[in-house]
C-alpha cells in the first residue's frame, strides 16, 4: 500500500487483530449533526443530519460528542480488520493483482472511487471475473438480510471491508437520508451504520446522490449534500467535517460527487434545484418548472489531510455532469461538460483556474440535451450527449486533449427510435483504446474503438440492451468483461411514446459480455429495479454488487455451467 500522505495517522495493516465479532456500532454519532457556522448561526446547510431552521424558534441540538469540524483531537489508528470466527465463506483478496500506479488519492484496494480512477474510465484493473470467457456460465445471487435504501456506491478498503452510501435519491420514500454503512462483502450483514442527514427532519431540503470513495489515508470520505466528510472506517464515527461553500440556497444545492488530482487533493462541484421547486432526487432536473434557471456551478479543491478548502471559484454556467480529472503533461486538469461545450480547469496546487487556450466547438447538434460526464481515453476525453430525454439521436464526443479537435459519432441514429435517453456517461477501455455507450431509451448498448490520432470510430458490436445505469468494465485487458443492466417488464411501445416509461421496469437483469465481441456470457435472473445511475460495483472473489432502488443489496457470482 502507498505511504499516508495526509498528518492523519495511517492505520496499521500488518496486525491482524482477534476477531470481535459483528458488531453494530450505536450512540457513536448522533441522528442530529449541527454544522453551524463560526458565529453560532444557522446556515441552513443539509448537514449531517436536521439543522435548525433559521425562522424556526425550536433550539438547535448539539449531540456530537466534539466537534469533528474543528477537532484537534488526535484520530486514534484503527487495527486491521478480520473475517469473523466462524464464517462459511472466505474472500479471494486479489493479491496477485495491485492497481495501477500513480492512482492517487485513491486507496489501492479493488474499488476505491466509484468509477476506478479520477478518469472515471469504469475499468477496474484488480476486478476478476469468475466465470468462463467462452462460456456457458450460470449466475448465482444472495440478497442482503436487511435493507440499504437507494444505495448509489461501494467502496472497499481491505477485502474483508466494503462500505455502501446510500440515501441520497430523495424521490423514492425509502431514502430516509444520507447514510453510509460498513457491511460484510460476503453476508451483507451491517457492521455499522451512520446517518449523515435525516431527510424527514429537514423536508425543504434537496436529497440528491453524492458519494462516498476509500482514500491513501486508510479513511473513508463522503460528499452528502453541502457537505464533506471524514468517518473512521472501524467504528462510522465522524472524525471531520467541512461545510462546503456554494451560489444560491443551500437548501436546494449539492455536491454530486468528487475525484482526485495527483497531489491527492481533492476537488467537487455542485448542482442545483430550481428555487423554490419541491422535487427531490434526479426527476428535479426534469419536472422544475425551469429546470436551468439555476446558480452556475460551484468547484472546489479540498485537502482532505487538513478538511479545508484550497481555492474556490464559480463556473461560467450550471454544470450537470460529475467531475472528471487527469494528469497531462505534468499538469492536473479538470473536465467538465455544460450546456453546449466542455470545459477544462487548471490546477497548479494553489489556484483552480479555467484553461482559456483549450476552447473546442460546441458538442450538441440540433435537438441534442446536454450530456453527462467526461471520460478520459488517452489522447481524448470522451462523453455522449442526451443526459435528459430528446428526440434526436446521441452522440459519442471525442475531443483531443492538446489541440481540442472534436469528432463526433451518433452510434445508434439508425434505429429510428422516437427518443434518446441515459443519465449515466459511458465507459472506457484505456488498455485497448475502446468507448462502450448506451442509450436507455433506444435499448442498444455497444463498443466503438477511438483511433488515438484522429478520434475516429470504428465499431466493435451493437447489442439489444436496455438500461438506465452505468457500465463496467473487468478482467485483464485480453479478457475484458464488460458488464450492465437490462430492463424487465417495460414495454418498447410505450417508451417510444414517452421514455420516462423507463421508470415502469419492475426489474433488472445483470448482463456479463465479451467486452471484445459483445458475446453474452452470463446473464442474472431478474432482480429488484436497481437504484438509477448506479454501478454494478466488482467486489473481490470475482463477485459484483447489485443496488436495489429499496434497499436489497444483491451479491451476485458467476461459475462455468456444469457439463
Amino acid at each position: 500500500m502507498r505511504a499516508a500522505r495526509s498528518l492523519v495517522p495511517r492505520p496499521d495493516r500488518r496486525r491482524r487483530s482477534p476477531s470481535v465479532g459483528r458488531r453494530v456500532v450505536a450512540g457513536l454519532i448522533a441522528v442530529a449533526l449541527i454544522t453551524a457556522a463560526c458565529d453560532g448561526s444557522d446556515t441552513g446547510a443539509p448537514a449531517a443530519g436536521p439543522a435548525a431552521d433559521s425562522n424556526s424558534d425550536e433550539p438547535m441540538e448539539d449531540t456530537m460528542p466534539s466537534d469533528p469540524t474543528n477537532s484537534s483531537e488526535p484520530v486514534t489508528p484503527r487495527p486491521d480488520p478480520t473475517r469473523e470466527d466462524g464464517a462459511e465463506e472466505s474472500i479471494d483478496d486479489g493479491a496477485a493483482c495491485s492497481p495501477p500506479a500513480g492512482n492517487t488519492p485513491w486507496y489501492d484496494s479493488i474499488v476505491a472511487f466509484e468509477h476506478h480512477d479520477s478518469g472515471r474510465t469504469h475499468t477496474f484493473p484488480c476486478a476478476t471475473f469468475s466465470g468462463s470467457i467462452d462460456g456457458p456460465n450460470v449466475v448465482e445471487a444472495m440478497v442482503s438480510p436487511i435493507a440499504y435504501p437507494t444505495v448509489y456506491n461501494a467502496v472497499h478498503l481491505e477485502p474483508g471491508e466494503a462500505f455502501l452510501y446510500g440515501g441520497g435519491y430523495g424521490d423514492n420514500p425509502n431514502a430516509e437520508g444520507h447514510f453510509v454503512a460498513r457491511v460484510d462483502p460476503v453476508t451483507l450483514d451491517e457492521t455499522w451504520r451512520t446517518e449523515l442527514f435525516d431527510a424527514a427532519s429537514r423536508p425543504d431540503v434537496w436529497v440528491y446522490p453524492g458519494v462516498i470513495a476509500a482514500l491513501d489515508d486508510g479513511f473513508v470520505y463522503a460528499i452528502h449534500g453541502t457537505n464533506f466528510t471524514r468517518l473512521d472506517p472501524a467504528t462510522g464515527a465522524v472524525l471531520a467535517q467541512l461545510e462546503l461553500p456554494t451560489e444560491g440556497d443551500r437548501a436546494d444545492a449539492a455536491y454530486n460527487g468528487f475525484t482526485g488530482l495527483t497531489d491527492g487533493s481533492i476537488v467537487a462541484k455542485t448542482v442545483h434545484r430550481q428555487a423554490g421547486c419541491t422535487e427531490q432526487g434526479f426527476p428535479a432536473f426534469l419536472r422544475c418548472p425551469d429546470p436551468l434557471a439555476v446558480p452556475a456551478s460551484t468547484i472546489v479543491v479540498i485537502d482532505p489531510a487538513t478538511m479545508t478548502v484550497l481555492d474556490t471559484t464559480v463556473a461560467d454556467e450550471f454544470l450537470g455532469g460529475r467531475i472528471t480529472a487527469t494528469a497531462r503533461n505534468g499538469r492536473d486538469y479538470v473536465y467538465l461538460t455544460g450546456s453546449s461545450t466542455a470545459f477544462r480547469y487548471e490546477w497548479d496546487g494553489k489556484n483552480l483556474r479555467l484553461d482559456d487556450t483549450w476552447t473546442p466547438p460546441p458538442f450538441l447538434l440540433d435537438g441534442q440535451t446536454t450530456a453527462s460526464a467526461v471520460a478520459v481515453l488517452g489522447d481524448h476525453v470522451v462523453f455522449q450527449t442526451n443526459a435528459v430525454p430528446s428526440t434526436t439521436p446521441m452522440s459519442v464526443v471525442a475531443i483531443d486533449q492538446d489541440d481540442a479537435t472534436l469528432t463526433r459519432l451518433e452510434p445508434f441514429a439508425g434505429e429510428d427510435a422516437a427518443f434518446s435517453w441515459l443519465p449515466a456517461k459511458l465507459s472506457v477501455d484505456p488498455d485497448n483504446g475502446i468507448a462502450y455507450a448506451m442509450d436507455g431509451a433506444v435499448g442498444k448498448a455497444g463498443a466503438w474503438r477511438i483511433d488515438p490520432t484522429t478520434g475516429t470510430f470504428e465499431e466493435l458490436w451493437i447489442v439489444d440492451q436496455v438500461t438506465m445505469n452505468f457500465s463496467t468494465l473487468v478482467g485483464p485487458a485480453d479478457e475484458r468483461v464488460f458488464i450492465a443492466t437490462d430492463f424487465a417488464g417495460v414495454d418498447p411501445d410505450l417508451v417510444d411514446r414517452n421514455p420516462l416509461a423507463l421508470a415502469l421496469a419492475t426489474g433488472e437483469q445483470v448482463v456479463f459480455r465479451n467486452a471484445a465481441t459483445g458475446e453474452e456470457l452470463a446473464r442474472s435472473g431478474t432482480l429488484p429495479r436497481m437504484s438509477t445511475g448506479a454501478l454494478v460495483t466488482p467486489a473481490p472473489g470475482g463477485d459484483v454488487l447489485y443496488f436495489g432502488l429499496d434497499g436489497d443489496v444483491v451479491r451476485l457470482h458467476v461459475e462455468p455451467a456444469a457439463d
